[in-house]
């Protein structure tokens, strides 16, 4: 289980864990009682992360891992993206005609600070950004989420279980 605090869960390797993981950022700071100003700034530098993150030339079936811990007392939200590629992400100043390559400018103007550190066990990096929140609340415990993955012939109908419990609830899908 996760420490108090935060939450945690793993992303596949597609192109979809980038709007997953911002449903799952939703749905954990409204829990927490986060301003929509806080929010939206979440959401573009979590985006952000994980895109950057699902670029690293890795094996297929590496996950990228999220973890967004609030801390109450000095009202900040961290938002860390672990991935296991190689290299550190850098920020830099594209041309006015390249059409990428400026996420860590947002990054670097949206949060209070960031940073990359080396994962343990040496393998992968992960990157985080503080935002400041201050109206974020404390709660009394932490929980993990499960990124439902789709199964070849099966799709996720829903969602099933109580707070803090959450399991996929599979539909096989026939074809049409």
């Amino acid at each position: 289980m996760a420490a108090p605090n935060e939450v945690t869960f793993r992303l596949p390797r597609s192109r979809q864990s980038v709007p997953r993981s911002r449903a799952a950022l939703h749905a954990v700071l409204g829990g927490w009682g986060v301003s929509q100003d806080v929010l939206e700034s979440a959401e573009l530098v979590l985006s952000e992360l994980v895109t950057n993150a699902l670029r690293v030339p890795v094996p297929r079936d590496r996950q990228v891992g999220v973890r967004i811990a609030r801390s109450p007392t000095d009202g900040l939200l961290r938002l860390e993206v672990s991935d296991a590629g190689a290299g550190k992400p850098e920020v830099r100043v594209p041309g006015d005609e390249e059409t990428g390559g400026r996420g860590l400018l947002l990054v670097e103007a949206m949060a209070q600070r960031w940073g990359v550190e080396e994962r343990a066990g040496g393998i992968g990096k992960t990157v985080w950004a503080e935002l400041k929140a201050p109206e974020i609340v404390a709660g009394p415990v932490g929980s993990e989420l499960a990124a439902a993955v789709e199964r070849p012939g099966w799709r996720v109908s829903g969602v099933t279980g109580e707070a803090g419990d959450w399991r996929p609830r599979w539909c096989r899908r026939f074809p049409r």
